[in-house]
């Protein structure tokens, strides 16, 4: 399906209120059994998770939002970036949860999502009804160390161009953009050309949150920044929902870094796409679709 036959479901669209802020949001389906989805980012917009809108029946209903400072919702005030912490998006969620109106959801969070949707399982057990981590790590090094990892396969003219860029801090530089591209392109999107809502997404990036909670870009990871000691690698064991964790094959963050989310968590399943990256959804979408719908319907 295209971008425009998504949307061209029956949807509803509005803003929960939290806090002091509204959170915008779409709605596909009317049942209630009810999906969350967590995008990724930090700081990227939801319109790229367009494809698990399918999802949505008479018997169940999808939401896609966009989290504080993203997108169409409320951001903060210039120069006030307190709320771009775990403990803010993960209460968050808990909000957005109560603001549906549910006592308990299946939850399904991708690449930064799937951390937060980790933290949500950990913290509140009792709202989640059943868990899916598409593209996602149980920790900040082992996921940065991956996506460090498939700048080797670049070629060596932009290896240097990325290493002298890096080593001068010059991050919004157009060329080490440019020489960065190969890894998206292998790595995150295989597509070509990014659908329309994946190519919206990485231009509404909000920088602000993901500089702070990450870095400039995928592949450089911050000291400062306020993920870069992120592991729940030991307390993962104690979720209790059922999940199914997806990977690609061709992820940047590596099938391994999967397997050890499936090793951990004790009522998991690990599903592996082996002609996608970081977007099965968009890369397989039925099998991506089919796997989904199995895992909801046994559970």
């Amino acid at each position: 399906m295209s971008a425009k036959n998504y949307l061209d479901l029956n949807h509803s669209e509005g803003y929960f209120d939290v806090e002091d802020y509204r959170l915008y949001y779409r709605r596909f389906g009317r049942g209630d059994d009810v999906i969350l989805t967590l995008h990724g980012g930090p700081g990227m917009p939801h319109d790229y998770l367009l494809p698990l809108a399918r999802h949505g029946s008479a018997e169940r209903s999808v939401y896609l939002y966009d989290q504080f400072g993203v997108g169409v919702s409320d951001g903060p005030a210039p120069g006030d970036f307190d709320r771009y912490t775990v403990d803010h998006y993960c209460d968050e969620v808990d909000a957005v949860r109560d603001a549906i109106g549910v006592d308990t959801i299946t939850v399904y969070g991708q690449s930064w999502g799937g951390m937060l949707a980790q933290e949500y399982a950990l913290r509140y057990p009792e709202c989640v009804e059943r868990l899916i981590l598409a593209n996602t790590m149980p920790d900040t090094q082992s996921g940065y160390e991956s996506m460090r990892r498939v700048l080797d396969e670049l070629p060596e003219s932009d290896r240097e161009r990325i290493e002298e860029f890096e080593r001068t801090r010059r991050f919004d530089a157009p060329s080490y953009e440019a020489a960065l591209d190969g890894a998206y392109r292998a790595h995150v999107c295989r597509m070509d050309p990014y659908p329309r809502p994946v190519a919206d997404t990485f231009e509404r990036i909000n920088m602000d949150a993901y500089g702070i909670m990450w870095g400039p870009n995928e592949y450089v990871l911050l000291d400062e920044a306020r993920l870069a000691d992120w592991d729940v690698r030991q307390e993962i064991g104690g979720i209790e929902a059922p999940t199914l964790i997806l990977t690609g094959t061709h992820d940047e963050i590596s099938p391994i870094v999967a397997q050890v989310l499936a090793e951990r968590i004790p009522d998991s399943k690990l599903v592996e796409f082996s002609e996608s990256s970081h977007m099965p959804f968009w890369e397989e979408p039925d099998a991506h679709y089919n796997a989904v719908e199995s895992f909801l319907d046994e559970r």
